[in-house]
């Protein structure tokens, strides 16, 4: 199998694990946010700090203010949470 059909093939699978993860509205940022969120935490609801969040390797070349309207999406749309206070800077993925 060529690496061109690889790469389609496997464009393929990510389209529709985005459509059954809930994610296929949401960009390209968000998406690796909200990997980095799962990933961080072992797919479990355990706080993940903003700063191991900023640090991970799908998050670290993206710009601050682009994290966190990435949080506040996926916060409207209760993929995680924000956990203790306004300031408190953990979040973790809903159940």
């Amino acid at each position: 199998m060529s690496s061109r059909l690889v790469f389609a093939r496997l464009l393929e699978t990510i389209t529709d694990m985005e459509k059954d993860v809930g994610l296929a509205d949401f960009t390209a940022n968000e998406q690796q946010v909200y990997a980095a969120v799962v990933l961080l935490s072992n797919d479990t609801n355990e706080p993940v700090s903003i700063h191991d969040i900023r640090s991970h390797y799908l998050v670290r070349n993206i710009p601050m203010p682009t994290v966190y309207r990435s949080f506040n999406r996926l916060i409207s749309a209760e993929k995680i949470t924000h956990i203790g206070g306004e300031r408190s800077g953990l979040y973790a993925v809903t159940a």
